[in-house]
């Protein structure tokens, strides 16, 4: 946040705001320095109570936040990845005014993106709460698609550098993938961040993915 705020100033980003809109900038500043950090569902669900979306709240958006990063919150949310979608509210308008051209590829992002970052869920159960107290950015983790998986055969799990169960990759993003992996691509990750226990625990753990495609149909996994 520290960092955030010397580029705000030495920018001059925060002179524009006036005190009738000051009151919920301690909001936007939170949620772009989530969405900063790599935890977007949490950053997403605080810019989506940003009520007013101004010329202020947009350039500071659009100074502050990669597009391809912003590109990843608008596609995670858009396949429902948040629980709550925010894309259709004020928020949802500013960032596809700092899209522009980029929502065009909102649809097909987690099919044709070299890396993006996303969240595990399902942390609730088997123990998998623990497991990530010991998890560090940076980490590497494994990502395990499951065919034969009895309610789910396009499931993938993550799993720890132990093997240790951690979760799953939301449903809207691994049907995604798993296409990609049929056609030969292969799939890792590392933490991207872990939030504290004051987020919901299906928010706390962000990992960024990477695909490695060979473009090459694999008849194996057919």
């Amino acid at each position: 946040m520290k960092e955030l705020l010397a580029e705000l100033v030495k920018n001059g980003i925060l002179e524009a705001f006036e005190d009738e809109n000051e009151f919920h900038l301690p909001f936007l500043l939170s949620g772009v320095a989530l969405v900063r950090k790599g935890a977007l569902s949490a950053g997403a669900g605080v810019l989506g109570s940003v009520s007013t979306w101004g010329k202020p709240e947009i350039d500071l958006l659009r100074a502050t936040v990669e597009p391809t990063r912003l590109l990843n919150v608008v596609a995670e949310d858009f396949h429902g990845c948040f629980g709550k979608s925010t894309h259709q509210g004020p928020a949802g308008l500013a960032w596809g005014a700092v899209l522009g051209d980029l929502v065009s590829r909102v649809e097909k992002f987690h099919e044709e993106a070299p890396e993006f970052i996303t969240r595990v869920v399902g942390l609730r159960y088997e123990e998998r709460f623990d497991r990530i107290e010991s998890l560090k950015s940076g980490q590497p983790v494994s990502l395990l698609w499951e065919p034969l998986n009895p309610y789910d055969s396009k499931a993938i799990r993550v799993l720890d550098v132990h093997g240790e169960d951690l979760g799953y990759l939301r449903k809207g993003i691994a049907h995604r993938l798993v296409p990609r992996i049929r056609k030969g691509a292969a799939l890792s990750a590392r933490v991207a961040v872990v939030l504290g226990e004051e987020f919901d625990v299906n928010d706390r753990l962000n990992i960024e993915v990477k695909v490695w495609d060979t473009h090459a149909d694999n008849p194996a996994v057919q």
